[in-house]
């Protein structure tokens, strides 16, 4: 299980605790949604199964990117990460505009990031998201794939020593945790956009309480870094 060491390990191990429970409660109110007629009535049943496996394909990769840090396989759980954020992207873009859902389920040569380009000339400063999962994708695809083995390498070393297993031991480093902890508050950031595709609005309570305890938990987490 995985665990943070580091400066303010109280928190994070809390809010660690927290984004599973809200991963669980949250792909389980999405999944209803995306299978309700009445939510749902505005789409073909094509396109209603490209959003459901999207979706579920978002939250498989949340579920093992979990999976692989509680075992402390730090570049398997970036795989798992980067995959996550590529298909919340594409969700977004076929969800707000049913152009592009047309256009990804008919064109091979469908492009995503002309399809955000569109829609950012189209969206008013003032009402985009200040947290960009595009620029966080980006990141974590640079290190997944290895762009910068210097910035990379202190994160495997810990007391001068680089384990050689699968994993990476016991006790990561805190070059590492550090680096584990943006990455984490970062995903919630970004399936908390996602999740604000669905309307909630007391459909689901539950998914709602979940919602605002990881909020006050992230909150938390902003006044203590700020």
């Amino acid at each position: 299980m995985f665990t943070f060491t580091i400066e303010n390990s109280e928190l994070l191990n809390d809010f660690y605790q927290e984004l599973k429970n809200y991963v669980r409660s949250l792909y389980g109110f999405t999944a209803k949604f995306l299978i309700n007629p009445t939510l749902m009535e505005e789409y073909k049943e094509q396109e209603k199964l490209t959003l459901i496996l999207l979706n579920k394909s978002i939250y498989q990769n949340i579920f093992n990117m979990m999976a692989q840090l509680d075992n402390n396989m730090f570049f398997s759980s970036l795989s798992c990460l980067e995959n996550a954020l590529y298909n919340i992207r594409l969700f977004n873009v076929l969800k707000i505009n049913k152009n592009n859902l047309y256009k990804y389920m008919t064109d091979e040569y469908f492009d995503l990031k002309k399809c955000e380009e569109i829609i950012d000339k189209n969206t008013d400063i003032e009402k985009r998201n200040e947290f960009s999962v595009r620029d966080f994708y980006k990141e974590v695809k640079n290190t997944n794939r290895f762009a910068d083995i210097k910035a990379i390498m202190p994160l495997q070393i810990h007391n001068g020593n680089l384990y050689m297993g699968l994993s990476n031991g016991n006790e990561l480093s805190d070059k590492l945790q550090d680096k584990i902890r943006g990455y984490i508050i970062s995903m919630y950031r970004a399936l908390s956009a996602h999740n604000q595709l669905f309307f909630n609005g007391g459909i689901d309570e539950d998914a709602e309480e979940t919602e605002g305890r990881i909020y006050r938990k992230f909150m938390e987490y902003v006044r203590t870094y700020a």
